[in-house]
């Protein structure tokens, strides 16, 4: 049994009403027990992956002291409740006292998610005395809880009316909450800082915050899962949680409560949410001053009389993972490594440790040099096959032919993978059906002038066209069902270093398939280690797109430039943004949905970082030797081409340890000098270094061969040849009757 799931079933100790503690035991708990870290778009603790599985708690109805609490004995009959269906995370609506701290986290080592109540209700912008109760109340919250050992997650504010938000303007809501999330992460570094949004302002951008959070009410299944696509390819490479889900069973009844809850965590689990809440614990609820009676979200009823939805969670929350997939099928994962010893032992111990029941692992070793199969032999479990260098796509075309599952996946010897990986991977593939499936790719803490490179155009992307439709998946994170990936006779071999993996994907889409996307299925990239590396990176990039437009014409401009019809994802700069984005509002903004379209990079803009544009600024100053005027223009271009690239600088995301002056100057020079290395290769390959395509060894090509760039002059004579056989190059007939000739 996962780690993630195992049910807490720790005793707890007599509970007291009063604080009582010691400084001294605070501090000597608070060292016993590591905090939850964001970990890519999941949690840790203690180095093991942890999923959020919860239940809110409240409001009750407050006691003669004000406590919104109810009392000892039955928060100790609540815990014990939840201990056994698996829980091990509680959200709260009111900041709770030591008491209850002690026992939900520091005896019973439960997460708390504290929603700080303040007054969001009005247009609390407009008064300096709202806004600090609001920041006051932010930094109790988390001056309080600082000194317990337990895990904590301060939630600076829960559903903003969006009429509220359109007063105030989106913008200046934004500011304030990441103000109020600095005041909690100095209140409590330790403490994970968030803000419950919903769908009618799910526009608001809060970079700031450890991790998204969703309050999310839909019963239709198929509906929710898109909202969920949707949302996480929103909030980019940020844990999601959902901080609400429920259904009435006053309305609905407890069978349908029971249904819904599981089929709904099974979604939210298998796409890759970092956690969930279920609305609510007990149909005991106070709000606005009086008891509810005509609502019961409760997963027990008011007496902590079970529901039929215990039952149902506990079957979701204390299984592993993989278990709750339909189907379980056999997964080869092929690693190709050429000289990639540096990162290459930390990828296969990251595949050895996969918690999916029937994999196996083959690594390519493509003739490398350096000290791969030394590192290959320490893991007997990997099947290693080794083979002169013949380029990436040879060696992912070696792979498949050694694969024994029915599905192939491929990550680079670069990466290293999340626990959980090929479930996600495997859940999206079997139920959309599609050929192929991918993931995001983030890049680990690999120091500044990584981080910097990270920042920096040309990085590894996926490409969508809806939220579950790409039209590309980047290589070093995607799987194939088997027979599709042969049915296309595998990879290009013509594709050396870069481009093989947008081959394949364009030359799937042309033969009838869908590829899909699983936003929760991450692996983690290394980026470029230094700059030279990473222009490197970019130049062989600009090969492949040369051959890539060779290939497929109708993908590229005359520039040779990539024409997606999807959009880029991605953490990495792919422009300069200019525009705002639009939002869809809803008649007077009380749409349920108000929807967020981001712009995309300005082309225009542009410009000036394009090889064409320096070529002809060079142009200008070497004429401007006898015309100064011309001189003064080409200075003006180059001085255009050096801001742009200072504006990408200053719109790259950076994390607060990295930004600085320095960082963003390295920035600015590889979005200068990117493009040009990368235009440079591109060109020089299309004129004066095209290779023809090698025919690939997998299968017989059932493709149309294209034509040779040297000219054929064709003579007709007799004889009825088929219109395919005048298509193969230097095709001659036994009887001489159809000739060619080459010049």
């Amino acid at each position: 049994m996962s780690s993630a799931i195992r049910p807490n079933t720790t005793k707890l100790r007599p509970l007291h009403r009063g604080s009582g503690r010691a400084a001294g035991s605070a501090i000597e708990r608070r060292e016993s027990r590591a905090r939850l870290v964001v970990d890519g778009r999941g949690f840790r603790r203690d180095g093991a992956r942890i999923r959020l599985q919860g239940v809110t708690y409240g409001p009750f109805a407050p006691d003669v002291n004000g406590c919104r609490f109810p009392a000892t004995e039955t928060v100790r009959s609540d815990l014990a409740q939840m201990a056994a269906l698996g829980v091990n995370a509680i959200r709260t609506y009111h900041v709770p006292p030591d008491w209850f701290i002690e026992a939900a986290c520091d005896q019973a080592g439960l997460t708390l998610f504290i929603d700080v109540p303040w007054s969001k209700h009005i247009s609390f912008l407009d008064s300096l005395a709202a806004q600090a109760e609001a920041r006051a109340a932010v930094r109790a919250a988390a001056r309080h809880s600082r000194d317990h050992s337990g895990q904590f997650i301060y939630s600076i504010g829960n559903e903003i009316p969006p009429d509220v938000v359109r007063w105030h303007g989106a913008r200046r809501i934004e500011r304030f909450l990441a103000e109020l999330v600095d005041v909690a992460h100095q209140a409590d570094p330790a403490g994970l800082a968030t803000y419950a949004n919903y769908p009618p302002t799910e526009y608001l951008n809060l970079p700031q915050l450890d991790f998204a959070t969703f309050n999310v009410y839909l019963h239709d299944r198929e509906a929710f899962r898109r909202y969920l696509l949707r949302l996480q390819n929103l909030v980019g490479d940020k844990p999601l949680v959902l901080g609400e889900l429920g259904m009435d069973t006053l309305g609905h009844g407890e069978l349908a409560q029971a249904q819904f809850l599981s089929g709904h965590l099974r979604e939210a689990t298998l796409l890759g949410l970092a956690g969930a809440f279920v609305f609510a614990w007990t149909d005991e609820w106070h709000t606005g001053g009086h008891p509810v009676h005509d609502w019961a979200f409760g997963i027990t009823h008011a007496d902590r009389l079970p529901k039929a939805a215990c039952h149902e969670l506990r079957e979701v929350w204390n299984r592993a993972l993989y278990e709750l997939l339909p189907s379980r099928p056999m997964v080869s994962v092929v690693v190709c490594s050429y000289n990639g010893g540096r990162t290459l032992g930390h990828c296969l111990q990251s595949l050895m440790e996969l918690e999916y029941p029937d994999y196996e692992v083959i690594l390519i070793d493509d003739g490398s040099t350096d000290e791969t199969a030394e590192i290959s032999a320490r893991f007997p479990d990997v099947r290693t096959l080794r083979q002169a260098n013949q380029g990436l796509s040879a060696a992912r075309n070696s792979g498949l032919q050694a694969a024994r599952g029915p599905i192939v996946a491929y990550v680079d010897s670069d990466v290293f993978v999340d626990p959980h990986w090929l479930t996600h991977l495997v859940a999206q593939l079997e139920q959309s059906g599609a050929a192929a499936v991918g993931g995001p790719n983030v890049a680990p803490e690999d120091g500044r002038i990584s981080a910097c490179i990270a920042a920096a155009p040309g990085q590894p992307m996926h490409v969508l066209e809806s939220d579950q439709v790409a039209e590309h998946i980047p290589g070093c994170n995607m799987a194939f069902r088997r027979e599709a990936l042969e049915a296309i006779n595998g990879f290009d071999p013509q594709f050396l270093k870069a481009g093989d993996d947008v081959d394949v994907c364009w030359r799937l889409q042309q033969a009838g398939h869908w590829i899909t996307f699983a936003p929760g299925a991450f692996v983690w990239h290394h980026r470029r280690h230094a700059p030279r590396a990473y222009l490197r990176q970019q130049a062989g990039y600009g090969e492949a797109e040369a051959l890539l437009r060779f290939k497929h014409p109708d993908r590229y401009n005359g520039r040779g430039h990539g024409k997606w019809r999807g959009v880029l994802y991605g953490p990495s700069l792919q422009g300069l943004v200019v525009g705002q984005p639009i939002i869809y509002h809803g008649t007077f903004g009380t749409g349920l949905f108000q929807t967020i379209y981001q712009p995309g990079p300005a082309h225009w803009a542009m410009v000036p970082s394009t090889l064409e544009w320096h070529l002809s600024a060079l142009a200008l100053l070497l004429l401007g030797i006898g015309w100064g005027s011309l001189a003064l223009v080409g200075g003006v271009m180059l001085i255009l081409s050096l801001v742009v690239a200072t504006l990408q600088a200053l719109q790259a995301t950076l994390s607060p340890q990295h930004n600085g002056l320095r960082s963003r100057i390295l920035i600015g020079a590889l979005c200068w000098a990117q493009p040009l290395v990368r235009s440079w290769v591109r060109y020089r390959t299309r004129y004066f270094g095209h290779r023809a395509p090698v025919a690939s060894d997998l299968t017989t090509s059932d493709e149309p061969a294209r034509a040779p760039l040297k000219r054929d002059a064709a003579y007709w004579g007799g004889g009825n040849p088929e219109r395919t056989e005048l298509l193969q190059p230097r095709r001659r007939t036994s009887g001489g009757a159809w000739m060619r000739e080459d010049h």
